[in-house]
């Protein structure tokens, strides 16, 4: 192969804050053997009220990162010709309609992902706008991408038959639709090669709720419950999690918040963070509220417990508790109340699991591919070489 300046480019554009996880997830470090990697950072630019929810960022050589989109437009028009684009954004309002617009002039391959890997909720985040009746809905989708099929993108790379679903719901049929994986399970195909020792733990998925600042600065919602109401009661479920099983508990940290302190949170458990699919092929036992990252334990087989509380239940808002709800009835996992007490045998008989579920709950939101093929093989073979 020649030289860095004899690949094609390809160009991520993220609205987001770009982290060391993202490049993972992506499996750029792969793609970067075939592919010049530019990746356009545009949260300081879109919304730097956002920035406030994440700890961490890529240092990359890779990563740039605009302060406006003036500055971006400049610098993406110098390197597009003839490249791939990962667009991760949508043309929800006119500022992101004329930055997607800028991608589809550039003639560059536009590439969108719907591989989030978990199930849905039909509840509003905000509870407080208004709904409208979901045969309005469906005319409204339908005027949408057709109405904007001008800036959608060439591709839409998808993992699991619900998204499917909701990419067609959502995209014009001129979007070619690739069949793939949601990016944890693609990072499972590679992880189930190697043979793991599994250990005596539980490990605890934990989004920063309600401890840290998260996605609701977006949704501009407040948390539904506070930290003092969580964490003790929290603390004393792990508690007897542990006595019942003979095990120790501990807390996968979510990507946005390594490099915060966790200690007043969760005292003195082990937390581990940029490995959460490693420590749930080692573990005995995954618990979750509504992380992405239950994906792991399906993948893995490992039993799967949910947790809710009075507050969450009773809360005006219902997202949190719907995303829970539906999740267990995916999967087939037990929702534990932890503002109640349970014995050991409660706990015990959680543990079981119905692989019939996981095997479902695999093809619905994990998987649209049964020849284990990683996702930047498929992106490879059905994307960059492909003619389209």
């Amino acid at each position: 192969m020649g030289g860095i300046g004899d690949k094609r480019k390809l160009i991520v554009v993220w609205p987001y804050r770009f982290r060391d996880f993202d490049w993972q997830r992506f499996e750029l470090e792969f793609l970067s053997e075939h592919l010049e990697v530019h990746v356009h950072e545009l949260i300081d630019a879109l919304t730097p009220e956002f920035s406030a929810a994440y700890a961490n960022q890529s240092e990359s050589q890779h990563v740039t990162r605009f302060s406006s989109l003036k500055q971006w437009r400049r610098e993406f028009k110098k390197i597009s010709r003839d490249a791939v684009v990962f667009s991760h954004l949508r043309p929800v309002n006119f500022q992101l309609f004329f930055a997607c617009m800028q991608l589809r002039i550039s003639r560059a391959k536009i590439v969108a992902f719907s591989t989030g890997g978990v199930s849905f909720s039909s509840a509003r985040v905000n509870p407080d706008k208004w709904d409208l009746p979901e045969s309005i809905k469906q005319i409204l989708h339908f005027v949408r991408r057709n109405l904007l099929r001008v800036v959608m993108p060439d591709f839409v790379v998808v993992g699991g038959s619900e998204e499917v679903k909701r990419v067609r719901r959502d995209f014009p049929r001129s979007t070619k639709i690739v069949l793939a994986n949601s990016s944890d399970f693609s990072t499972t195909i590679r992880l189930a090669k190697n043979v793991l020792d599994v250990s005596p733990s539980a490990i605890f998925l934990d989004t920063g709720f309600p401890g840290f600042p998260r996605d609701e600065i977006i949704e501009k919602t407040g948390e539904i419950l506070k930290s003092e109401d969580w964490y003790p009661i929290l603390s004393r479920f792990f508690d007897d999690v542990e006595k019942s099983l003979d095990l120790r508990v501990s807390i996968s940290v979510h990507p946005k918040h390594i490099g915060r302190d966790h200690q007043p949170l969760f005292g003195q458990r082990e937390t581990l963070g940029g490995q959460t699919a490693e420590v749930v092929s080692q573990s005995k036992l995954v618990i979750a509220t509504n992380s992405t990252a239950i994906s792991y334990a399906i993948a893995f087989a490992k039993p799967l417990v949910l947790i809710t509380s009075d507050k969450i239940e009773k809360s005006h808002n219902q997202y949190k508790s719907s995303l829970i709800q539906n999740i267990s009835r995916d999967t087939g996992a037990t929702i534990f109340n932890i503002d109640r007490h349970y014995s050991a045998q409660d706990i015990k008989a959680a543990l079981i699991i119905k692989y019939k579920k996981y095997e479902s709950y695999k093809q619905k939101y994990l998987t649209s591919r049964t020849d284990g093929k990683l996702n930047y093989q498929v992106i490879l073979d059905e994307i960059v070489n492909s003619q389209h």
